[in-house]
């Protein structure tokens, strides 16, 4: 798939992608995993809508309907994640072609996409176009870990468990404890009541990062480099992040809310136990012995290379 010519967008063989995002860093998360693997198989040129701030789309579809000189190329795929992207990437590939990857379960009728992508614990109704995929797509990254670096990646009040900061901070303790030889980095989140940093034993491992007070690409960096990480049960997308750039992942328990079918969250836990991708603090305190190597294929690459099957080479 490519825009045709080696005009003013670009040379011939290059796949156009518009990325509609809704400002929500999770969302974006996964929408560049996505085309991170994507680019290893065919060169990409990736123009970007910010659905907080139409007036770019609006302007693009207008000059397109209009067969207007345009300064951005028809799209070869058009790929978003987050409700409020769907109706404008509807309205796109109806009026400048494309097929549409959404990268979660849509709120539209599936059928108004070419592929909808949605984890395997949302349990939703397999189509032709529905591919499951294990939790959430995120970026990933092979290299190699420092074993001297964890990271404690916090959560806080949620749908899905009961959320105590007395609870988590006794864990935390707990963990630093067990290794000793490890300097442990808390980062906790938007979602993190207040209470909690000040709440943190002062242990010589043992550093808080709020999330106020780090740069903005501080966690990517970091789980980069750090071999262990803890996450709580509520945070999933911290969850599959940390199992896709291979490090030695724990979780966090809470307590849950809703039991049984209802809890995506947990179901996704369960799975992922079983499998020996993760352990549990309610199994002990220490990663390092209790997990193989990590073998988690990451996500992003198995669903780029769906995408380019059916849509790059096929075309």
């Amino acid at each position: 798939m490519s825009t045709g010519d080696s005009g003013p967008f670009g040379v011939a063989g290059t796949t156009v992608v518009w990325r509609f995002m809704d400002g929500k860093p999770g969302h974006e998360k996964q929408s560049a995993g996505l085309l991170q693997a994507l680019a290893e198989f065919t060169p990409l040129a990736v123009y970007e809508f910010d659905m907080r701030f139409k007036a770019l789309l609006w302007r693009q579809l207008h000059r397109h309907s209009q067969r207007r000189p345009v300064d951005i190329p028809s799209p070869d795929l058009i790929v978003g994640v987050g409700h409020r992207t769907h109706v404008p990437m509807v309205l796109t590939r109806a009026i400048c072609g494309g097929r549409s990857v959404v990268l979660m379960k849509p709120t539209l009728p599936h059928g108004l996409f070419d592929l909808v992508f949605v984890p395997r614990h949302d349990r939703y109704r397999r189509k032709g176009n529905v591919v499951e995929t294990r939790g959430v797509i995120c970026p990933s990254d092979s290299t190699a870990k420092n074993p001297a670096r964890g990271l404690i990646l916090l959560g806080g009040t949620n749908r899905y468990f009961e959320w105590s900061s007395d609870h988590v901070v006794r864990q935390v303790a707990a963990i630093a404890d067990a290794s000793p030889e490890v300097r442990w980095e808390v980062c906790d989140s938007r979602r993190t009541p207040d209470d909690l940093g000040r709440a943190l034993p002062g242990l010589p491992n043992l550093a808080y990062r709020p999330w106020q007070s780090t740069p903005g690409d501080f966690l990517e960096r970091a789980l980069r480099d750090a071999q262990s990480v803890w996450v709580t049960a509520d945070s999933a997308s911290m969850l599959y992040e940390s199992l896709s750039v291979r490090a030695y992942v724990g979780v966090i328990a809470l307590k849950e809310k809703r039991g049984g079918r209802k809890n995506k969250h947990a179901r996704g836990i369960a799975l992922l136990l079983s499998q020996g991708h993760v352990c549990s603090t309610r199994d002990g305190f220490r990663l390092q012995g209790r997990l193989l190597p990590p073998h988690f294929f990451p996500e992003n690459q198995r669903c780029a290379r769906i995408v380019h099957d059916r849509f790059v080479t096929a075309s």
